[in-house]
């Protein structure tokens, strides 16, 4: 293992329950929808929407994912799935005593919408991209 992901491997997958000019939020999985209608693929209600998190944190919505049919590159937002990962990590075991800040994570912060990383924990990231690029 070489520590990398392969982005078919971050896929995410979510059903459109409704037509997309009905939902009153603009979900993950229905700006990916609309993503897809602006390129020619239709997506309608019960349709499976596949995309991924490419800049979770764009200004513009539509920037923040992009759908699973229209990925060029292997760019993700890697901020994002090790904030969803540390979130299921806590709701499974945090029973057993797991916390994130035990790692060097903070929580969420409401104000920013994103993961405030420690010093320790910008450390360990940048010390295993390092290690990742010279496997």
């Amino acid at each position: 293992m070489n520590g990398e992901i392969q982005i078919i491997d971050l896929v995410i997958s979510k059903l459109l329950r409704q037509n997309i000019e009905r939902y009153r939020s603009l979900f993950p999985h229905v700006a990916a929808a609309i993503r897809l209608n602006i390129s020619g693929v239709i997506a309608d209600r019960g349709d499976n929407i596949q995309y991924v998190y490419t800049d979770s944190n764009h200004a513009d919505p539509l920037q923040r994912i992009t759908p699973a049919k229209l990925i060029s590159s292997e760019e993700y937002d890697r901020e994002k799935y090790l904030e969803m990962l540390l979130d299921s990590a806590e709701a499974v075991v945090s029973v057993f005593g797991f916390n994130r800040s035990l790692y060097g994570f903070d929580k969420k912060s409401a104000t920013t919408g994103g993961m405030r990383f420690t010093n320790n924990a910008r450390k360990t990231s940048n010390l295993q991209n390092q290690n990742y690029e010279n496997d």
